[in-house]
């Protein structure tokens, strides 16, 4: 499959720095006071060989005719068996977030505001320290512009942030079906993918800086759409490929940086993981 955007390869911790933190990907922006604010958002992989599939066409046995009805039913019961009261008068968007947080499939993708968040994910798993890792990093200005070309239904989401919150989200789509209506599979046009900015609903989403992208249908490919748009927009997507070679000492330069699983997973299991590998032997 087709990788979308441009890549870069970096071969050390300073590398990787002056990538992460070039004005191409940390511009000053005259538009919001002259700050230096980076309009990208971040995706770490083990792989550099992955592209951009959800979790729920990575299902064993995924038939995409299907995938509509068992989101529906992973959903579904997903509400039904949760902890009575959870989620009581709460919407779709909001249940959806809770179970891409909880590792539920979903036809939704992972994203963060932080690069070095997204460094981590790209050199956390020592099973993969002898494979390439990747900094996919998303132009979410550039993707907002596509949305806006295609449909009009978007442009009213446009008013206020440069990603869409819940809020956003409810007042345009009520819930998967109606984001869905938006789609006729004869028009590949109408295909609409966005980025939205889930509830800060416990310490992990905040200090993660999460967010996610959805697209409106539950077989869409995001690496499909990317690949096709990145033709005409240079920089929507770009990235960063992180050598094997020097995983190690990334995964020591975040440590250091104190990027680990214990502040990026609050909580026991998240304790646990950074000690078991803080313990162990350096990769």
């Amino acid at each position: 499959m087709r990788l979308p955007g441009t890549e870069t390869i970096v071969n050390s911790w300073a590398e990787l720095v002056g990538e992460l933190h070039s004005r191409e990907i940390i511009p000053v922006r005259e538009d919001e006071g002259g700050h230096l604010r980076s309009p990208y958002v971040f995706r770490g992989a083990d792989s550099a060989k992955w592209p951009l599939e959800t979790s729920i066409v990575r299902l064993p046995g995924f038939i995409p005719s299907n995938s509509k009805t068992v989101e529906r039913s992973l959903i579904r019961s997903f509400r039904k068996y949760a902890k009575a009261g959870t989620f009581d008068d709460k919407s779709e968007w909001y249940v959806l977030a809770v179970a891409q947080h909880n590792g539920l499939p979903t036809r939704c993708l992972d994203w963060c505001a932080s690069p070095f968040v997204a460094a981590h994910f790209a050199c956390g798993d020592e099973t993969r320290k002898l494979e390439d890792g990747v900094i996919w990093c998303l132009h979410a200005g550039a993707l907002r512009a596509i949305n806006r070309e295609h449909h009009q239904s978007t442009r009213t989401l446009d008013r206020v942030a440069w990603v869409y919150d819940t809020r956003l989200l409810e007042s345009q789509f009520r819930d998967l079906d109606a984001l869905d209506a938006s789609y006729e599979p004869q028009q590949p046009s109408t295909r609409l993918m966005l980025l939205w900015e889930p509830p800060s609903l416990d310490d992990r989403i905040a200090n993660q800086s999460g967010m996610l992208t959805i697209m409106n249908s539950a077989t869409g490919s995001q690496n499909s759409f990317l690949a096709d748009y990145s033709a005409q927009h240079a920089a929507l997507v770009h990235r960063i490929v992180i050598a094997a070679a020097v995983k190690p000492e990334i995964r020591a330069m975040l440590d250091q940086n104190n990027i680990s699983e214990r502040t990026l997973f609050p909580g026991l299991p998240g304790l646990c993981a950074w000690l078991k590998r803080y313990y162990a032997k350096a990769w």
